[in-house]
C-alpha cells in the first residue's frame, strides 16, 4: 500500500480543494477498489490532469513559440510567459477581445448587432453595458475588420460591377474646422451647394455578381482617373469582366490591370450589361447610413468595411469572422480607448 500512497500522493493536488468530508468519503472508496482498479484510476488521472496542463495554452503572439509556461493571473486571466521572447500575455493578447474586461459571448453578440445593422444604444440596452463601452467595443471591431480586409484584399474577378455613390460629408460629435467653408448642417438638411460639389463624399464601390463586395472612400465630389485606379487596382483581376458607367477614368483601369471594361451604356444586351446589382448595394449603404443617422466621415471607411461584409453573408462567413477576430492573434494595431476616437479617415 506504501506504493499506492506515494502514487496516491502524486494526486493529492488535484483534490487539494476538496472539503474534509469529501476526502475522506473519496479515500474511503478507494480503499474499497483492487489494485487493478486504483492502478486505472491513478492512470485515469493523471491524462486528464496532464491534458487540463496543456490544453487552451496559445502560442507566443509575438515569436509563435510554443514553449511558454504560466506565469501567474492578470486580471482574472491566465498569464503566460514565452521561454524565448521573455515577454508575458494572456489568451486574449492581440485579438479582438485584448485590452477588454467583456467576455467573449458580449463581443460575439456585438459583432453580431453590428453586422445586422442594430443601433449601438440597443446593443448597449440588450448587453446591459454602458453606450461608451458599446461604441467603443462596435469600433474596435470594425477598426479590425478594416484591417482584415486589408489585409485579406477583397478580389473582383469575373463580371463585376464597378460605380461611385455619394454621401454628404459629416462632422458629427465635434465643431465645423476652420478650413470648412459652409455652416453647420443640422441631421437632414440637404447640401448647401447645388449640383455634385466638394460636401459630398464619394464612395468606391465594387461588387463581383454571385461574389464579394468592396466600399472605400478615397476623395470628395467626382473622383479622378488616378483615384479610381488607386481603388480599384489592387481588388479587380486581370480576367474580369469590368461593368462601369460612362466615367472617363475608368478607361485608365484597363491599360493598370489588364481587365476588360464595358460600358454598359454604350451596350445593346441590357439585360446583361447593367449595373443593377452594384445599385442594389447602394441602396444597402443609404439605408444602413439613414439608420445610423449619418456617419462621421472619417469613421467612414471602417463602416464601408462593415458594408461590403454585411451586403454579401455567405454561409458561415460570420463564423469565420467571429473566429479569425477573438482567438487568432492577427489584429498587430494595439486597440485602446484613444485611438478607437482619434484614429480614422484623414480630412478630405
Amino acid at each position: 500500500m506504501d506504493s499506492k500512497s506515494s502514487t496516491i500522493g502524486l494526486s493529492r493536488e488535484g483534490i487539494i480543494q476538496m472539503t474534509t468530508d469529501n476526502r475522506l468519503k473519496l479515500t474511503h472508496l478507494i480503499k474499497k477498489l483492487t489494485d487493478e482498479s486504483v492502478e486505472q484510476l491513478l492512470e485515469t488521472a493523471r491524462k486528464l490532469f496532464a491534458a487540463s496542463t496543456t490544453a487552451h495554452r496559445p502560442d507566443c503572439p509575438y515569436c509563435q513559440s510554443g514553449s511558454i509556461v504560466k506565469n501567474g493571473h492578470k486580471c482574472g486571466k491566465q498569464e503566460y510567459r514565452c521561454k524565448e521572447c521573455r515577454k508575458t500575455f494572456v489568451s486574449t493578447t492581440n485579438t479582438l477581445m485584448s485590452n477588454s474586461h467583456q467576455p467573449s459571448e458580449t463581443w460575439e453578440e456585438l459583432i453580431q448587432d453590428t453586422i445586422s445593422g442594430e443601433s449601438i444604444s440597443y446593443s448597449a440596452k440588450r448587453l446591459s453595458i454602458s453606450h461608451d463601452c458599446a461604441f467603443h467595443m462596435r469600433h474596435k471591431f470594425l477598426m479590425s475588420l478594416e484591417d482584415v480586409q486589408t489585409e485579406y484584399t477583397v478580389k473582383l474577378g469575373g463580371v463585376s460591377e464597378l460605380d461611385e455613390t455619394f454621401v454628404l460629408d459629416s462632422y458629427k460629435g465635434k465643431k465645423l474646422p476652420e478650413n470648412v467653408n459652409r455652416k453647420p448642417r443640422k441631421h437632414g438638411e440637404s447640401a448647401q451647394k447645388a449640383g455634385l460639389s466638394k460636401e459630398y463624399v464619394c464612395i468606391c464601390t465594387g461588387i463581383e455578381r454571385k461574389g464579394a463586395a468592396m466600399a472605400l472612400t478615397v476623395n470628395r465630389a467626382k473622383p479622378s482617373s488616378q483615384e479610381l485606379q488607386d481603388v480599384f487596382s489592387e481588388h479587380v483581376s486581370c480576367d474580369t469582366l469590368a461593368l462601369c458607367d460612362g466615367l472617363r477614368g475608368y478607361a485608365t483601369l484597363e491599360k493598370a490591370t489588364g481587365c476588360s471594361v464595358k460600358n454598359v451604356l454604350t451596350e445593346q444586351n441590357h439585360s446583361f450589361f447593367n449595373l443593377n446589382t452594384v445599385n442594389s448595394f447602394h441602396s444597402f449603404i443609404k439605408r444602413r447610413y439613414a439608420f445610423y443617422r449619418g456617419v462621421a466621415t472619417k469613421y467612414l471607411n471602417r463602416y464601408n468595411a462593415l458594408f461590403g461584409f454585411a451586403f454579401r453573408q455567405i454561409d458561415g462567413a460570420f463564423t469565420r469572422l467571429k473566429s479569425l477576430l477573438l482567438n487568432v492573434s492577427i489584429v498587430d494595431r494595439f486597440y485602446s480607448i484613444r485611438n478607437t476616437v482619434s484614429s480614422g479617415l484623414l480630412a478630405l
